[in-house]
């Protein structure tokens, strides 16, 4: 599993060094979502998400609830969901929040927020999600979470994982 978690720090981080070939959000969506389709595809795994009808490797271009959502399916099984993620670009806290709560209520490996925020906010909004995990009786200890964090000062990505109950 650590594998997997690193790979999509790595992919996201890498992201940092594509700025100039994306233009706007709908750009960024696009690119953020087929790198995680790569680490699905580099670990044998399935993919649903929107790619606004761009055919990209083994994604079946349908959101299910969330942004995006990496899963093992064998055999015409459904086994396990090893990431679910919401992507928010709307820098306003209330609309982080509303997208990230979707993510308390799966059981996934690896659960992903992946926002925008300046950086005199970086830290309280961070906390205020933190605070949602360990107050939540949906989520469990040990549950893995991600922050990909595009900071504007930063004008970049910054992955941090949380695990709750290690606070």
């Amino acid at each position: 599993m650590n594998v997997f978690i690193n790979d999509i720090v790595d992919t996201i981080e890498n992201l940092n060094n594509k700025k100039k070939e994306f233009k706007n959000l709908r750009e960024w969506t696009i690119g953020v979502k087929k790198s995680l389709i790569d680490v699905a595809d580099r670990h044998n795994l399935s993919v649903n998400c929107s790619l606004y009808d761009i055919n990209y490797k083994n994604n079946q271009n349908l959101e299910w609830l969330y942004d995006i959502i990496i899963y093992s399916y064998k055999d015409n099984v459904f086994n396990e969901v090893f990431l679910v993620g919401e992507l928010e670009w709307n820098k306003n806290y209330d609309a982080i929040e509303e997208d990230f709560v979707k993510l308390l209520f799966v059981r996934s490996k690896v659960r992903l927020m992946l926002c925008e925020v300046n950086e005199q906010n970086y830290v309280e909004y961070k906390n205020r999600l933190v605070n949602i995990i360990e107050k939540s009786n949906s989520c469990k200890k040990g549950d893995i979470y991600l922050f990909a964090i595009w900071h504007t000062n930063y004008d970049g990505f910054k992955v941090e994982k949380y695990i709750k109950g290690e606070r």
